[in-house]
């Protein structure tokens, strides 16, 4: 709580002077930042992962903790837009090391870490968002593992959820296509300038029939699709997605809430970090801005919410230093525009 006192006599400071509203949530934003970067901080475990909660939809209140790669992986990415905090580095670098002594050769990733005992075949998924994390980091992206998810594509030369050749998949529950997964996909080949034609049209696909609406085989929520397909756009560079930004855009600002939410802090977060991956300025994000600064907790993170489900049993999984960390993101880059 020690912030939080500074923070309010700063903010009607702001007031007195007669700064804009936008200034005056910018200065809002900087403090949340810093509380919300000392709550994930606090959430890391000592080998730099973060706990995640598996729960039946069914019994929301029976958590089990599991030691989830694609946590730290998406925590890992989100900091990286807070460049100038020095607890954001000190989380990076745990989270990067945590990263490297999880990986397996040629360069991949299993969803479940070293904590949890259940192994499964590696994946596309938690290969490509933690090289993305860790290109952030100027970590390079080896050759191997580039060839390792190239070769894991079907006869259409979409990406199968799992590394490698069918023959060689344990423990998997799936073998349907998700989109989201191709999605993070385009997202690791762009950020080695290389295009895949054949996923670009297919995602553009599930825009332009609604498809994406309906959810994907680990991910609920359109808003996870929106949030993954503009961060590709964006910092992927892929811009064969383009034609798709627009009815994306346009759809995900039909869906916001009167009170300027999408639902939860996850799904909030994804909705306004979709606007801001598109450049879209205008009140419906200044509303989801406002919403998120409300939603803060004392502790300083933001709440628990579903971010991915299992493909057969009716699971979720999230995080509260994962929400937390997507929604520092989200307030970092409102921050910076000028």
């Amino acid at each position: 709580m020690r912030r939080i006192v500074p923070m309010a006599i700063f903010y009607f400071a702001m007031l007195s002077l007669g700064q804009s509203s936008v200034d005056q949530l910018r200065v809002q934003c900087a403090f949340a930042i810093q509380n919300g970067l000392d709550f994930v901080a606090a959430s890391q475990t000592s080998p730099g992962g973060f706990v995640t909660d598996c729960w039946h939809v069914d019994a929301p209140e029976q958590k089990t903790p599991v030691d989830a790669v694609f946590t730290a992986s998406q925590v890992l990415y989100s900091l990286s837009f807070s460049p100038n905090s020095t607890s954001a580095r000190g989380t990076e670098e745990r989270a990067a090391k945590y990263l490297a002594a999880q990986r397996e050769s040629p360069g991949v990733w299993h969803y479940y870490g070293t904590g949890t005992p259940l192994r499964i075949s590696p994946d596309v998924d938690d290969t490509s968002v933690a090289w993305a994390a860790l290109q952030r980091l100027n970590v390079p992206i080896p050759p191997a593992a580039l060839d390792a998810i190239r070769a894991s594509r079907n006869e259409n030369g979409l990406f199968t959820t799992w590394v490698g050749p069918s023959s060689s998949w344990v423990n998997i529950d799936s073998r349907d296509i998700d989109t989201v997964v191709n999605i993070n996909a385009l997202l690791l080949f762009g950020l080695v300038h290389e295009n895949v034609d054949p996923v670009c049209k297919y995602v553009l696909a599930q825009i332009e029939n609604d498809n994406f609406r309906r959810g994907t085989v680990y991910y609920r929520s359109p808003l996870m699709f929106a949030q993954a397909f503009s961060r590709a756009y964006r910092e992927g560079n892929v811009k064969c997605l383009e034609s798709g930004v627009g009815k994306l855009r346009d759809t995900i600002l039909s869906m916001q809430n009167p009170d300027g939410s999408w639902g939860d802090d996850l799904e909030t977060a994804f909705g306004a970090l979709t606007l801001l991956n598109f450049d879209y300025r205008g009140d419906p994000l200044d509303r989801a801005i406002k919403v998120l600064l409300a939603r803060q907790s004392a502790d300083g993170g933001w709440a628990l919410a579903p971010a991915y489900r299992g493909a057969v049993q009716p699971l979720n999984y999230g995080a509260r230093a994962l929400t937390t960390a997507v929604v520092i993101e989200v307030l970092a880059k409102y921050s910076s525009e000028k």
